[in-house]
This record gives C-alpha cells, sequence and structure tokens, in this order.
C-alpha cells in the first residue's frame, strides 16, 4: 500500500499516483505535502532539482483546487522555458482524472496571441517564465483575483538570471491573502530579500544544507592548461562507454569549439547557447532527454532550469567564478539515490578556489590523474577481451563455413592473431582526430590531419561572419548531402577561412556552395591556390590636364 494513501488525496490523484508508481514520499514530499494540505503558512524549502519537489508542491495544490472555480487559483513561477514545459507535463500527469482541470505553461518565444487565446479556457494553474506574465499583466489578460498559491520554483536561478523586478511586479498584482511556497536550492542573500519582503513568519524546510552538494556525487578536479582538456574530455568519455552528461563552459565561443571538436570526432554531442533560437534549443533538449545525443556541451544561461535524470556525469570546462554555481551544476547528477561524478578543470592558480568550495559547500575534492591514451587503449582491449571470451564457439555445422579461415590462420600463432585481432577493432584515437595548431594565433581553428586525397579550399567568410568549425562542417555536410565526408584541417581567419575536404566531393561543393549565404555574405570557393580576394585593376583614365600658365 502506499504511503501516499495517508495524506488523503481524492481518487482521482491517487489513480494517477498508482500509475505513476510513487510509493515512498522523498523527504521533501514528506515535510511539505503536509504543510500544505493542512497549514496556512508560507513555506521555505531548501531542496536540489530532481528531489521530487514539483510534486512536493504539486499534489496537495492539486487537491485544494480540485473544485468548479472557473478561474486561475495557483500561479508558479519559473526561470526557463524548459522548467516551465516540465512542471506543466507533470502536474498535468499528476490531475488528468480531475475533469475540466487545466495546467496551462506561459512562456515567452511563442506568439502571445495563442497563449491568450489558451486563457480564455479557465486553467486552475498556471505555469509561467517571468517575462511573458508580465506582458500578459501589462495586456491585462490575467486575472488573479481568485488566486490562493504563488509558487516561485528555482528562486535562486530566477534571481541570479536578473528577475526581481518581475517577480515584484507579479506579486504585487496577486491578493495579498495568498499562500506563498518558496523553492531554492541555496538560500542567497538575493533569495533571503525576497522572502523578507514578500513571506510572513514562513515555515522552513530544508531536507539538504544550504549551498550544500549532494552526497551522492563524487567530486573530481585535473590540473591542467587550457590547450590540453579537449583531449582529456575526449579521454574521459571514451573511458565511459554508457557516459550522460553536460558540458558546462563560460563563453558561447567555448561552447561551439568544444561542441565542434566532438561531432567531428564522431561523438553524439549537440551545443546549447545564447545564440540558438527557442526551437532549436527545443530540438536540442528533446534529443538530449531521449538519447539520441549523449553529450550537450552548454553555457549556465543556457542551461538554467533543465531537468534531466540520470546524468552520469557533469564535466565543468572551467571553475565557475561563483560556489554556488558549481553546487548547482554538481548537483544535476547523483539524483534519485544515483551516485555521478563531478569533473572539474582548474589551473594552478585555482587550487586556493577549490579550497573555497570545499569550505562552502562541505565537499571533498580530489585530485585525480589526468587519463591518458594508454589508458583509453587499456580499457578498450580489456572490453573487447570480455566481449571474445563471452562470445560462444561455434557448433561443429558451422565449421565448415570457416574451414578457409582456418587455413588461413594455420600459420600464425596464438599471439599473432590476437594481436591481428586487436589491430582491427581496437582503435586508440578516433579517425580523423582534430588537435589545435599552437604555432598560429587561431583560437577559433579546428585543425585535423592533412591527406594527399584532400582538396583544400577557401571561402571568403571568417571570424568577422561568426564562422566556427561546426558552420564549415554544417556548410560541408549541407552541400554534400551526407555526413561522411572526409573533413582535414580548418583553419578561420578574420575575413576568410581555409579548409581541406574530400577530393571526390570537390565539385560539388563548388557548384552548390556559391548558392548559399552566411548572413548577407554570399559565399564565394576557390581553390587554395588562387587569390580568392584578388579584384579586378579598377582602371581609371584621366584626361590629361593642361597646365594654365599665368603671365
Amino acid at each position: 500500500m502506499s504511503l501516499f494513501n495517508e495524506y488523503g488525496f481524492n481518487k482521482q490523484i491517487l489513480k494517477s499516483i498508482k500509475e505513476l508508481k510513487f510509493n515512498t514520499p522523498t523527504p521533501i514530499q514528506s515535510k511539505v505535502i503536509p504543510q500544505i494540505l493542512s497549514s496556512s503558512t508560507d513555506i521555505i524549502a531548501t531542496a536540489q532539482t530532481g528531489t521530487g519537489k514539483t510534486a512536493a508542491f504539486g499534489l496537495p495544490i492539486i487537491q485544494l483546487t480540485s473544485n468548479q472555480n472557473k478561474k486561475i487559483e495557483c500561479v508558479i513561477l519559473c526561470p526557463t522555458r524548459e522548467l516551465c514545459l516540465q512542471i506543466t507535463k507533470d502536474l498535468s500527469t499528476y490531475s488528468k482524472y480531475i475533469k475540466n482541470y487545466t495546467v496551462l505553461p506561459i512562456y515567452g518565444g511563442t506568439k502571445v496571441t495563442a497563449q491568450i487565446k489558451s486563457l480564455n479556457q479557465n486553467p486552475k494553474i498556471i505555469v509561467c517564465t517571468p517575462g511573458r506574465l508580465n506582458d500578459l499583466i501589462k495586456r491585462k489578460r490575467v486575472d488573479f483575483s481568485l488566486v490562493k498559491y504563488f509558487v516561485l520554483d528555482e528562486a535562486d536561478e530566477m534571481l541570479s538570471m536578473g528577475f526581481k523586478d518581475e517577480i515584484d511586479r507579479v506579486l504585487a498584482e496577486v491578493p495579498l491573502d495568498r499562500k506563498i511556497y518558496l523553492f531554492s536550492a541555496t538560500l542567497s542573500e538575493k533569495v533571503k530579500k525576497v522572502t523578507k519582503a514578500y513571506m510572513q513568519e514562513p515555515l522552513v524546510i530544508a531536507t539538504s544544507s544550504a549551498n550544500k552538494a549532494a552526497d551522492t556525487v563524487k567530486h573530481i578536479y585535473y590540473t591542467s592548461n587550457k590547450n590540453k582538456r579537449y583531449d582529456i574530455i575526449r579521454n574521459i568519455i571514451d573511458l565511459n562507454k554508457d557516459i550522460y552528461t553536460i558540458v558546462f563552459c563560460r563563453t558561447r565561443r567555448e561552447t561551439k569549439d568544444i561542441s565542434a571538436n566532438l561531432i567531428r570526432d564522431n561523438y553524439k554531442a549537440k551545443v546549447l547557447n545564447g545564440d540558438l533560437t527557442q526551437s532549436e534549443r527545443d530540438e536540442v533538449m528533446d534529443q538530449f532527454r531521449k538519447k539520441y545525443i549523449n553529450i550537450l556541451v552548454a553555457t549556465d544561461v543556457a542551461s538554467r532550469g533543465i531537468d534531466v535524470n540520470n546524468l552520469s556525469h557533469i564535466i565543468n570546462y572551467n571553475l565557475p567564478d561563483d560556489p554556488e554555481v558549481y553546487v548547482h551544476r554538481s548537483g544535476r547528477t547523483g539524483r534519485a539515490g544515483n551516485k555521478g561524478l563531478s569533473i572539474v578543470f582548474i589551473s594552478k592558480r585555482e587550487k586556493r578556489r577549490i579550497k573555497e568550495i570545499e569550505k562552502l559547500s562541505k565537499i571533498l575534492f580530489i585530485e585525480n590523474q589526468i587519463p591518458t591514451e594508454s589508458d583509453v587503449f587499456k580499457s578498450q582491449i580489456n572490453s573487447f577481451s570480455d566481449k571474445i571470451a563471452e562470445a560462444p564457439i561455434p557448433s561443429d555445422k558451422d565449421k565448415a563455413i570457416f574451414e578457409r579461415l582456418y587455413r588461413r590462420l594455420s600459420n600464425f600463432t596464438k599471439e599473432e592473431i590476437i594481436g591481428k585481432i586487436i589491430s582491427l577493432n581496437i582503435q586508440s584515437k578516433k579517425s580523423q582526430e582534430v588537435i589545435l595548431d599552437r604555432k598560429k594565433d587561431l583560437p577559433n581553428s579546428k585543425i585535423g590531419q592533412s591527406n594527399s586525397k584532400l582538396s583544400k579550399l577557401i571561402i571568403n567568410v571568417g571570424r568577422s561572419n561568426r564562422v566556427t568549425p561546426e558552420t564549415i562542417i554544417k556548410l560541408i555536410n549541407k552541400t554534400t548531402r551526407t555526413r561522411d565526408v572526409s573533413i582535414g584541417k580548418i583553419d578561420i581567419r578574420k575575413k576568410y577561412t581555409a579548409f581541406e575536404v574530400d577530393s571526390n566531393m570537390r565539385d560539388v561543393i563548388f557548384s552548390k556552395m556559391k548558392n548559399i549565404r552566411i548572413g548577407r555574405t554570399k559565399i564565394i570557393v576557390s581553390d587554395s591556390n588562387q587569390n580568392l580576394f584578388k579584384s579586378p585593376v579598377n582602371k581609371k583614365r584621366f584626361k590629361k590636364r593642361k597646365r594654365r600658365v599665368k603671365y
């Protein structure tokens, strides 16, 4: 029998809970649910994402609002579109057996007219991002007159993203007798100011200490220069075949370069940063959640509010400036009792900052030896040997099929045969390996190994056109209509880009790429031995003017 039965939920909610196989409430649920159901006090709850807090506030609010009123009774505010949609999905699942009960998401990046129309369908709960809700308030399209419950989810993230003014405007519109339930991973000073301004003697519920990382996460760091970090990341991925990870970067440029390198090296990776449109972000996140890709390279801003389960690793390409940011990042793995690993790259000068995070967050960092190509090679051999050992031996009736193979290998020793099998099946390095050429000042360049079968081409766009290695790869894939094209060096300069590509595809690229524009610039393709930028001399003819002589 489920322990959720003891809370007095109606039969419709209990039916949903049963289907979801919720049996034992999580710590945050066991503390919050009874308080919302029986108490009239405001609540401050500190809990990490992934601890079940959506059900903690969602289930009791659905219970309390499952009446016949045809107006909004609950407003939930969250930082991002992704989290908005996730909360809406969860609450819709909990309430699906309640007749005429609607949960409506309100977020930016879509036509406001469609959301205004949806508001006329009398939703019970609206789940909103701050910007779009303020827009609707200005348009006087939201009726808050019967709002009884106001939820601030991921309050610390909303405030760190600069939504303080928007939160103030929303709270000024809802009735004074509403109940406020604030959920936050950390109790920062910004969060404390909001609680003092709007909450009346709130009940504080803590399932984990503020600013404290989850106990299920192991924290390690590597001391490394930036120019070596990509190779280390690649080795980490190769050593963990089932890796499911987010690689956090400080800048959009870093996300683009790292994701382009990973894609080039045949890893299933995508970038998530502020340059993507909302539809592109949705597509990337959908692929990541469905594990069509297993590596997401993202900035902190772009990843705010993303709720993804079962992440095995968090990789920090840089040590974040704010210790709280590190706690947020690492808290995305090791959820629901699962073990997780958070990896940080630091320079030698940043070791003192590791100590600061340890002191603040009550965690222990372990310095690990940097994984090498040799480690990857050994791991591949061990894995491959296990597969061979577990493989079935052909039956006697199948031996005739392999008779030629037996004869062909009979002159080789056991050691020689094993060596040949390994050389055919084990690759210590990915094909078309990408390295950075340190002799040139090309921070945006992605350079591979030259090959005589590759043609060298130049196009008239570069860094000034916001061209990245990923841009070039996409262009080549688009023009050749395949993802199997061999690509060599990619050298991105300010006003042009040189790259190497399969010689068989040269003519196709010449004919197709010239019809493409990047921004307002029409692409011009040239062989590397031609001067792409040599323009014809404008020979102006000047009439010889006669000199006037003064007498």
